[in-house]
């Protein structure tokens, strides 16, 4: 019912002439009043009818979702959209901060087995940024070469010429580099799927199918990273590569 009040709202609005973006942002701006009051059921309904009625996202979004589920000490949904708003803004201290707090509510201790250096390495430079700002610098990088080029040939003076040719190079560079790390990220979302733990406890199958052996048993709040689905099961891997199978419907994918 208060959907549907805030549904004719935002109509009311858009017959005024005001943008989805002007109508959400309202919205939020109520919800972040009642989370400061400490109403943070209501808080959540608000956040999640921008999320799920309106199909609008942010980091900001999904971090006040984050930390209205934590005040609730709701395990599994609060690390759910810390990790959510990373995925938009993966440098971002404070989400990695309140990650960190949430995750220490959770009884799992998997250990984390490191990838090799260069892989290590090549994740840790591309995800200074996301994908839209590695595919945004590109174009804008890709202006200046346009730009550098158009000087180096019309331009007479040879201060700008010499400029203008190494700004070529120093900018078609740069075309390159982020075009591959927005490639790369954009290949390793296809692969790596995050998925976490929502039930209280989840009996790990050795197998996908309802008589199977227990490999090991997860609970609320674990990481884990989804490897394949079949029928109603999903395969798989903890941050320490152990494998198994569980029941769809325990997880939910970060993605």
């Amino acid at each position: 019912m208060k959907n549907l009040v805030y549904i004719f709202i935002l109509l009311f609005q858009f017959s005024l002439g005001q943008t989805a973006d002007e109508s959400s942002q309202k919205v939020f701006e109520i919800a972040n009043e009642m989370y400061k009051k400490g109403d943070y059921e209501n808080a959540i309904q608000k956040y999640e009818f921008i999320e799920k009625s309106l199909k609008q996202e942010s980091a900001d979004l999904y971090f006040n979702l984050g930390n209205s589920y934590y005040k609730l000490n709701k395990v599994a949904p609060s690390i759910y959209y810390y990790e959510k708003a990373l995925l938009l803004e993966p440098t971002n201290k404070a989400m990695k901060t309140n990650l960190a707090f949430a995750q220490k509510r959770t009884i799992d201790n998997i250990k984390v087995i490191n990838e090799l250096g260069f892989t290590r390495f090549i994740k840790g430079i591309t995800s200074i940024f996301s994908i839209n700002t590695w595919t945004w610098l590109s174009v804008i990088f890709s202006v200046l070469t346009l730009v550098s080029f158009a000087l180096f040939l019309y331009k007479e003076e040879s201060n700008i010429k010499r400029i203008s040719f190494v700004s070529i190079f120093v900018a078609l560079f740069l075309v390159i580099v982020s075009y591959l790390a927005a490639n790369f990220l954009t290949n390793f979302k296809t692969k790596d799927k995050p998925a976490i733990i929502f039930e209280e406890t989840v009996e790990v199958k050795a197998e996908p199918k309802e008589d199977a052996d227990n490999a090991f048993t997860l609970h609320e709040g674990t990481k884990v990273y989804v490897k394949e689905t079949l029928d109603n099961y999903k395969r798989i891997q903890l941050t320490d590569k152990t494998e198994g199978w569980v029941l769809s419907s325990a997880i939910k994918e970060v993605r």
